[in-house]
C-alpha cells in the first residue's frame, strides 16, 4: 500500500467499523451475514504440529455459488508420509447457527467455541474427526490497511490468535485416534468483494512453533496496489510494510518461491524463501470444464503451501509455513 493510500485508509477505519455490521461489540465467532451475492465470511484455524504436520479447519458462510446462506465446513490434514485428508461439507442456511451466550458457531457437524481462556474447534466429516484445543483465548486485532475497499464493497481481515499452543485430537477414516501438539493460529475474514477481483496474489507466513512467533500477511491488488502488508512478532505491535516482489523457479509441484519486502523508505527489510512443498491446491482448476461456471465470480486461485524461512539482516532465520496464492497460473 502506498503511503498516501495508507493515510486515507487509517482515516476511515472507524467509519468502516461502523459501516460493516458486527465489527464492534459482536462475539468473536459471530458471522455478520449480508444478502450481497458476493458475500463470504470465514473463520480459519491452523495447527503446525511438532511432527511436521499441518492441520487446517475452516467454518464459512457465503452466498457465492449455488444457493444463499450456505455454510461450509472443511479440513485439511497433511502428515509426513501419510495420504492427504481433505474433507468438505456444504449445508443450507438452516443447518448453521451462532449462539451468542456461548460464542459458539455451528456449521453442520462442525463447531467453534470460545471461552475466557481458550478456543475449541470440532470438525466431524466423512467418518473422521479433528479437534483443535487452543490454550489461549482470542485477542482480535487488525493493523491499518486491513480493510480493502472496491466501490461500495469491503474486505476486512483480523487475526484472532497470532500464536498459541494447540493440542490436536485427530482421527482420520480407518485409522486410530492420535493426539498431537504444536503451534496454532486463527483468523477471520469478511468480504463482499468477488474473490476474482480482490487480489492478484497473496503471501502469508506464520512461524508458530519454537521460540519466535511471527505472522506476515501481504496482498497485491489487481491494479498493482498493496495492502494489507504487515509483519507481526509476538509481543510487538504489527509493522506496516510498503510492498513486495515475488520470484519463482519451476512450475506447479516443482515451484520454489522467494518474496522480498520493502519498508516505507523503499529498502528491502526482509525476505521469505521456501524450502519444501507441502501442498499445491487448485480447486477451480480441478473442476475441469465445470470450472468455467464459477470462474467469473471466484477466479481460479492456486495456493502453494511450503515450509519456508524468514530472513532479515542481523537476525537469526525463522522457520515457518508460507502460503502463496495466485489468481490463475
Amino acid at each position: 500500500m502506498r503511503r498516501e493510500t495508507r493515510r486515507r485508509v487509517s482515516g476511515v477505519m472507524l467509519a468502516l467499523a461502523l459501516a460493516l455490521p458486527g465489527l464492534a461489540g459482536a462475539g468473536v465467532l459471530e458471522p455478520t451475514f449480508s444478502t450481497n451475492d458476493r458475500y463470504g465470511e470465514s473463520f480459519t484455524f491452523i495447527a503446525d504440529t511438532d511432527d511436521g504436520g499441518f492441520v487446517l479447519t475452516q467454518l464459512s458462510v457465503t452466498n457465492i455459488g449455488p444457493g444463499s446462506r450456505t455454510g461450509i465446513c472443511r479440513a485439511t490434514v497433511l502428515r509426513p508420509g501419510k495420504p492427504l485428508w481433505s474433507p468438505q461439507a456444504r449445508v443450507g442456511g438452516k443447518e448453521w447457527s451462532y449462539d451468542a451466550a456461548s460464542d459458539t458457531l455451528k456449521v453442520g457437524a462442525c463447531s467453534a467455541k470460545t471461552t475466557d481462556k481458550s478456543v475449541r474447534v470440532e470438525v466431524a466429516l466423512d467418518g473422521g474427526r479433528v479437534v483443535l484445543d487452543y490454550a489461549q483465548k482470542p485477542a482480535p486485532w487488525s493493523p491499518d490497511g486491513s480493510v480493502v475497499e472496491l466501490g461500495n464493497d469491503r474486505y476486512r481481515h483480523e487475526v484472532l490468535l497470532g500464536a498459541s499452543p494447540v493440542k490436536v485430537t485427530l482421527q482420520v477414516p480407518k485409522a486410530s485416534e492420535e493426539t498431537l501438539v504444536g503451534g496454532g493460529y486463527s483468523d477471520h475474514s469478511r468480504s463482499t468483494i468477488a474473490p476474482a477481483k480482490l487480489a492478484k496474489r497473496w503471501v502469508r507466513f506464520r512461524a508458530l512453533r519454537g521460540g519466535q512467533h511471527v505472522v506476515l500477511l501481504a496482498r497485491e491488488g489487481l491494479e498493482g496496489d498493496y495492502g494489507p502488508v504487515y509483519l507481526w512478532e509476538d509481543g510487538k505491535a504489527p509493522r506496516l510494510l510498503e510492498s513486495f516482489t515475488l520470484g519463482r523457479e519451476g512450475t506447479k509441484e516443482r515451484s520454489a518461491w522467494k518474496a522480498e519486502f520493502t519498508g516505507d523508505d523503499g529498502r528491502q527489510v526482509l525476505a521469505l524463501r521456501t524450502t519444501s512443498l507441502l501442498q499445491r491446491s487448485a480447486p477451480v482448476e480441478s473442476l475441469g470444464m465445470l470450472g468455467g461456471l464459477v470462474k467469473p465470480m471466484v477466479g481460479s486461485p492456486v495456493t502453494y503451501l511450503h515450509r519456508a524461512v524468514l530472513e532479515r539482516a542481523g537476525k537469526a532465520p525463522v522457520e515457518g509455513l508460507m502460503e502463496v496464492t495466485l489468481e490463475g497460473e
